[in-house]
């Protein structure tokens, strides 16, 4: 009968073993995530540009064309003043509240939902960032134990193959995390001047 200490070890080592492939399987999972990520990345990259002179003018034009009572013109002239896809979004949304009693109120609402919208987006992006090197270095300490074990038996193969997925898991978690870094650093400052313009929007348009 095995004493307390070694069977807390046995069971430690155990469990953690059976951690090895789960981790795998969500560290590739990452990864594709965050392929998945850098190619949206890419495409709103080339898709986004910001003219605050169309933005500007278009909010005058709105504002004239609401004093006039022309809805409809307002919310078409609003609906495009937007130079990038999030706030063309958002402009396309306000547009629709322009002709509602309770514009301050349901614009400040528009307004709290898109912090929220951008907050998700970039909570997603965070948790690749923390998650990925954590799977990873548990995908480079769970191996090491079957590892030294091979080592003191004298069986190269086994601490060898140990070896190649403690490395491998290494290599794919800082990739992932650096990447979905990269991109997340990106986004916050885009979405934070995204932010400003649609606050300047809402008070150019009220």
């Amino acid at each position: 009968m095995m004493d307390l200490p070694t069977l807390i070890m046995e069971t430690m080592f155990t469990l953690s073993g059976a951690l090895l492939y789960p981790a795998i399987i969500l560290l590739l999972v990452f990864v594709v995530w965050t392929l998945t990520a850098l190619g949206q990345f890419i495409s709103e990259y080339s898709g986004r540009t910001r003219n605050l002179e169309q933005l500007r003018d278009g909010c005058r034009e709105t504002r004239a064309l609401v004093q006039a009572r022309s809805y409809g013109e307002a919310a078409e002239t609003l609906a495009t003043s937007g130079s990038n896809p999030l706030l063309r979004s958002f402009t396309g949304d306000l547009a629709k509240l322009l002709d509602d009693d309770r514009f301050s109120i349901e614009s400040e609402k528009l307004l709290q939902d898109y912090e929220i919208r951008i907050a998700a987006e970039l909570e997603r992006l965070k948790i690749l960032t923390r998650t990925a090197p954590m799977l990873g270095l548990m995908g480079t300490l769970i191996p090491l134990g079957p590892a030294l074990m091979g080592l003191s038996a004298g069986n190269v193969e086994t601490l060898a193959s140990n070896l190649v997925i403690a490395f491998s898991t290494t290599v794919l978690g800082l990739f992932a995390g650096g990447i979905a870094y990269t991109i997340m650093l990106t986004k916050r400052r885009w979405y934070l001047q995204d932010l400003s313009d649609m606050e300047y929007v809402v008070r150019m348009v009220a």
